[in-house]
């Protein structure tokens, strides 16, 4: 327990973060991964696959917030760490009566083009129903964007340095629905609306619950109102919040158009080869990211007070870290073909080539997200935005020649080239160089 209470403020609440997101995030990790077999029991191959490609296309309508989640986020922690409870209360007002407008617009427009477009031939799929996949469609849409809305409370813990409170929703959410899934296989099989309705409705629920909860009691101090909302406050939180926005749909094309590009060229089936490959191979990143989470509201506080030391120290702590996931990860891929046939069995088989594509890509990232979360942290967001323009530009053409040649193992082969080698370079020499308060022009920006 004296490791938990060692150190200044800031790190004794980053490492009690820590702990409790392991034992929180763990159970959410394990309950991921016990929900891929169980609605894999009760969706065919090519439904799952058609579920993760709907739920990925749903997930760029995540991203047009207009980054004003992080930028509320990067806003509300730097209020906090000046004691502006004023500026505080109208920062986090103004976010979410803007957000509620600007998801009711975004529905408004979008329901009228989902309802009219041929799902069939977007996801080159003929065995499900035509109305079935549009109802499927239409409600993972609507509670995404409720859940746009709810979910800012989690952005208001992390800002207070309470990731491990704002990592409760989704396992709470998951075991609901894992709940709702073995209640329905009594009563409807195999239908994918009942499935993706069953995933989709119990986080926005939770999260609601999660609003009413802190702003009664935690946050009251904070609750949003009305005559609290100020549009001075909009250019505060848009003013970064837009980079992050421009960032996010740059990265959205990249990552969320790749079940698309799988399922278009390839067929759903490769979908979910691709999918569980990802999703076993992530397992070390999930956990370093449950430990870097806390330190971007924490790096915000320590660039505000100045406090360049904390930063520098606890960086080359994290590239330690990240080493020993390295290590983790090159086991995972050694076991691989165990643990996958433990996991799923005979249903979906995985290529080794594509287990070494992932471990090669993770490895990487490992060493790379350290600087992101720097870079975030501190919002210096535009060298990386002239770099995202240049990787974007090149991911579609070559994503697209190296999946029609080498399937799912070409899209992470794309991803290695065009995405986490430049941000590793560039990334890397912009923290050196704020760091070091060398950084000018577009380094310090």
């Amino acid at each position: 327990m004296n490791f938990f209470n060692k150190g200044n403020s800031r790190s004794v609440r980053l490492k009690k973060n820590i702990g409790i997101s392991f034992i929180i995030k763990g159970l959410s990790i394990l309950l991921g991964l016990i929900k891929v077999p169980i609605l894999l029991s009760y969706l065919d191959s090519e439904k799952y696959g058609v579920w993760l490609t709907i739920a990925s296309i749903i997930m760029w309508v995540q991203h047009f917030d207009l980054g004003l989640g992080h930028g509320l986020r990067n806003k509300f922690a730097e209020s906090l760490a000046k004691n502006d409870t004023h500026k505080a209360i109208g920062l986090v007002s103004t976010a979410y009566f803007s957000m509620a407008g600007l998801m009711l617009v975004l529905l408004l427009i979008l329901l009228p083009i989902v309802s009219i477009l041929n799902w069939n031939e977007i996801l080159n799929v003929s065995t499900i129903s035509g109305v079935e996949l549009k109802k499927t469609v239409i409600i993972v849409l609507v509670m995404f964007v409720i859940r746009f809305v709810f979910q800012l409370i989690t952005v208001v813990l992390k800002a207070d340095q309470r990731p491990a409170i704002s990592d409760m929703f989704l396992p709470i959410a998951s075991f609901v629905s894992l709940f709702l899934i073995f209640i329905v296989k009594f009563f409807v099989n195999d239908s994918l609306f009942w499935a993706s309705t069953i995933m989709a409705v119990p986080p926005v629920l939770v999260l609601m619950i999660g609003n009413i909860y802190f702003f009664k009691k935690d946050y009251k101090t904070y609750s949003p109102s009305i005559r609290h909302y100020k549009s001075v406050y909009l250019k505060d939180i848009y003013s970064l919040g837009l980079k992050f926005f421009v960032a996010q749909v740059l990265s959205l094309i990249m990552f969320s158009s790749s079940n698309l590009i799988l399922s278009k060229i390839v067929n759903p089936q490769e979908v979910t080869i691709y999918n569980i490959a990802r999703t076993y191979f992530n397992l070390p990143l999930t956990f370093f990211m449950i430990i870097l989470t806390p330190y971007w509201s924490a790096i915000t506080e320590a660039f505000v007070k100045n406090d360049f030391e904390w930063i520098k120290t606890n960086m080359n702590k994290l590239k330690i870290i990240a080493l020993l996931f390295t290590l983790g990860l090159i086991l995972m891929l050694i076991f691989s073909k165990i643990a996958f046939k433990f996991w799923v069995g005979d249903k979906v088989l995985i290529p080794f080539y594509l287990s070494i594509a992932f471990t090669i890509y993770n490895i990487i990232v490992l060493f790379l997200s350290p600087y992101n979360f720097f870079l975030n942290g501190v919002g210096k967001l535009d060298l990386g935005l002239r770099v995202a323009i240049f990787k974007i530009t090149a991911f579609l053409p070559l994503a697209i020649l190296l999946v029609n040649f080498y399937g799912a193992i070409g899209l992470v082969v794309t991803l290695v080239i065009v995405n986490s080698l430049p941000n590793l370079i560039f990334n890397t020499l912009q923290y050196k160089k704020i760091i070091n308060r060398t950084a000018k022009g577009i380094w310090n920006k």
